[in-house]
């Protein structure tokens, strides 16, 4: 499948119309913003910034990110990583984009969007201590 033909299968799933930009796209889920990309000719990246890793709490957040990337337990298959340049925790998940369709698009994007709103109330309550910190958010695979 295109990159062209997903972002509109896509689209289509979600009733919105969503732009292909040039090889990019986004849609706002729970608020964030998902961005889809064209990676080389042959790859999805879809990617979310979960906002700013808290100063006081860094050290435990990049530590639960680490925990969930090993094979990929509590990331659903994406990759967690902190941007050095502004301090932000990012998502990220690539996808063969010939192995992807119309249904399995969608889904990918439902499932990246939901691991993403795990992380990013992970991200908040640290940030915040607004409930019991600790430990990695397992995700079902």
């Amino acid at each position: 499948m295109t990159f062209g033909r997903l972002i509109e299968a896509i689209g289509g799933r979600l009733g919105l119309e969503i732009a292909d930009e040039g090889g990019a796209a986004a849609v706002e889920v729970d608020g964030s913003t998902v961005v889809l990309q064209q990676a080389n000719d042959d790859l999805l990246l879809v990617h979310v910034d979960l906002g700013e890793v808290p100063g006081g709490r860094r050290d435990e957040v990049v530590s639960a990110a680490m925990e969930a990337n090993f094979l990929y337990q509590g990331t659903g298959g994406a990759t967690l990583s902190v941007d050095s340049r502004d301090g932000h925790l990012h998502l990220q998940k690539y996808n063969w984009l010939e192995r992807l369709d119309a249904e399995s698009g969608f889904e990918t994007v439902v499932k990246f969007a939901e691991t993403a709103r795990t992380w990013k109330r992970f991200v908040a309550d640290a940030a915040g201590a607004s409930r019991q910190f600790g430990g990695v958010p397992f995700m079902k695979v």
